[in-house]
């Protein structure tokens, strides 16, 4: 049973053949987008070309919309008037390419896909390879880690407060202590006397 609400337009219960994506050039929009929305409970899928719907919106209210011949550099804070080459990993999109194309060459979007139909789009680029990241340590491996630095910690505290009793009990002579930027050493009775 197929249930049709008021102006909506559905396909008599078939599936449409070809399914719209963005960048898919079917429409002359710069910026195409597709909305896409389904439920596999109701057994149903919405598909709006949202860019085309804006694109009449823009007409009844052109006080609202601006267009700009330069994209915005977050980087720079400023307009960038002329179009980047692409420098994707992927290669460029067909429609992206015809879009760039008729921005560089000032031709129309129709006439661009007629008589650069054949011309290959542009190769993306290989980024060098990631540094493989650090297997994360399992709460184990991070205590038993936490442990050993533990046990080193206390055994330096235990020399120090053996050290500081030492020259509490006249043990151990100031002069034969030797400072350092990392601790500290105790020279031998025959070094300090030297």
């Amino acid at each position: 049973m197929t249930i049709e609400a008021p102006g909506q337009r559905t396909f008599g219960g078939e599936v449409p053949e070809f399914r719209w994506t963005n960048q898919d050039d079917e429409c002359n929009c710069v910026f195409q987008r597709i909305g896409d929305w389904t439920n596999p409970y109701i057994g149903r899928t919405l598909r709006v070309r949202m860019c085309c719907i804006w694109s009449d919106l823009y007409k009844q209210y052109p006080q609202f919309v601006q267009e700009i011949p330069g994209y915005w550099n977050a980087n720079e804070q400023r307009f960038e008037e002329e179009p980047m080459e692409w420098n994707g990993e992927f290669d460029m999109p067909e429609s992206i390419w015809f879009r760039h194309l008729a921005v560089t060459t000032g031709r129309d979007l129709d006439d661009v896909r007629e008589n650069f139909k054949d011309l290959p789009v542009p190769k993306g680029v290989k980024r060098p390879p990631r540094m493989e990241a650090r297997k994360a340590m399992s709460e184990h491996e991070i205590i038993g880690r936490l442990t050993v630095e533990n046990s080193a910690l206390q055994e330096q505290v235990d020399t120090v407060v053996s050290v500081i009793h030492a020259i509490k009990n006249g043990e151990i002579d100031l002069d034969r202590i030797e400072l350092h930027d990392n601790g500290f050493t105790v020279k031998e009775l025959e070094e300090a006397d030297v």
